[in-house]
């Protein structure tokens, strides 16, 4: 057994969590160094999947081949002393592991217009349940991702699971039994148009920016990310026993960047506790961890990647459009509806407000500060349940690439994007 695979075996054993420790409150002697250039690792051949070895560098997922069945490490719980249940009866025992809560949500948003009849309360309330909520779970060289709430592209029991002997993700679709394979690049397009193209791997530069924020009483230092797709600052604090999993996190956030996942960001068991994105020329997103629990009941058939069962698929499902926030809630926006004088040479419009995409690119949609709804390119949708009145409206990219001027439109009305682009940015 080599060191690795003896690592992650005392991972697991005795189905016990590790607590997470505080780094020295010293100053780290690299927080003054220079900052220097690494070149990501180009992507390398593996004889075959399995427990990593030093000497074998992880395959990339490739989407038109489907994968081999996972065997995540187990371990057998001990009865009590006196039991008499043959030893192949007893309960496998669970992972023991971290699992984190995490938003990943717009580095800038829009604002709302004020006015007599907004009713500030309730936007706030729809803001907070369109804020991307993430369950994260990292155990034996694994890692799940559940999205657990709106606000994104993707809908709520969307998984990526990945493994350290692998580059890239598996994508599996809530209630379904299918996967796709997300090859490393393609995450960018995945959170932001539900499309699972790959872009180029571009080379990264990471320079050391001192000690970072402070967070769930841990010292962190933050590392610097530079691409020709962008930018980030990845604040990492260490927590033990979190063999190859931490690893796998860091590699989620790289590939925002398009950079190579052996790219060296993160040391021996770091985990990412924050990271700021910011796109080149505009846009970014901001990822936050917001707890950590240190379990022992984490299930490996929910870690296996792929899934027990599944099957490979193909294109993700892209509906015209899609409403995150509860058709309910609408009405909500304002405290009293406003009657709006008519020009003259109106024509008859819609009940509610028609959206038009008329771009190539799947868009949201803002409304007084709220991403209410995204609309698939080319498409046309009309929401209902808004009060008559006047609201501030903005198309933009879920990554805020390419984002609209916001307009004050009455209600009914018609948004249209894409017929002269005058207002992108």
């Amino acid at each position: 057994m080599n060191r690795i695979d003896a690592a992650a075996w005392l991972f697991v054993l005795g189905c016990r969590s590790g607590a997470a420790e505080p780094l020295d409150a010293a100053a780290s002697p690299q927080a003054s160094a220079e900052p220097v250039v690494l070149v990501g690792t180009p992507l390398g051949t593996a004889a075959s999947p399995g427990p990593m070895d030093a000497a074998v560098i992880p395959l990339p997922f490739r989407a038109d081949r489907p994968l081999a069945a996972d065997s995540v490490p187990r371990e057998v719980r001990e009865g009590p002393r006196d039991a008499a249940a043959p030893r192949e009866s007893r309960e496998p025992c669970d992972l023991a592991g971290l699992r984190l809560t995490a938003s990943l949500r717009p580095l800038e948003t829009p604002a709302w217009t004020k006015s007599p009849e907004l009713n500030a309360p309730a936007l706030e309330a729809a803001r907070r349940k369109t804020d991307g909520r993430l369950l994260i779970e990292l155990a034996a060289s694994r890692l799940r991702i559940v999205v657990a709430s709106s606000g994104l592209v993707l809908p709520v029991g969307t998984e990526l699971r990945a493994r350290a002997d692998r580059y890239g993700h598996v994508v599996v679709w809530p209630d379904t039994n299918g996967y796709r394979l997300a090859a490393p690049g393609s995450l960018r397009a995945l959170f932001g148009e539900r499309r699972l193209d790959v872009a180029p791997l571009a080379t990264a530069y990471v320079g050391l920016s001192g000690e970072g924020s402070r967070a769930h009483n841990l010292r962190t230092r933050r590392v610097q990310v530079d691409t020709r797709a962008g930018k980030a600052t990845i604040d990492l604090a260490t927590i033990r026993e979190t063999t190859d999993s931490a690893s796998l996190l860091c590699r989620t956030l790289l590939d925002f960047l398009n950079a190579a996942p052996s790219t060296p960001v993160c040391g021996p068991d770091e985990l990412p506790l924050h990271a700021t994105f910011s796109w080149s020329p505009s846009g970014g997103l901001v990822f936050d961890v917001l707890s950590i629990e240190h379990r022992a009941d984490l299930r490996p058939q929910d870690l296996s990647a792929p899934p027990v069962g599944t099957f490979l698929g193909t294109d993700l499902p892209l509906p015209p459009a899609e409403l995150l926030v509860p058709r309910s809630d609408l009405p909500t926006f304002r405290t009293a509806p406003v009657d709006l004088p008519s020009a003259p040479d109106a024509s008859p419009t819609e009940p509610g407000l028609v959206l038009v995409n008329s771009t190539d690119q799947l868009l949201a949609v803002w409304v007084d500060g709220v991403a209410l709804l995204w609309v698939a390119p080319g498409a046309r949708e009309v929401l209902l349940g808004l009060v008559r009145g006047r609201y501030t409206v903005q198309w933009r990219t879920f990554l805020g690439e390419a984002v609209d001027v916001p307009q004050l439109l009455g209600v009914p009305g018609v948004s249209e994007v894409g017929a002269a682009d005058a207002g992108r940015r």
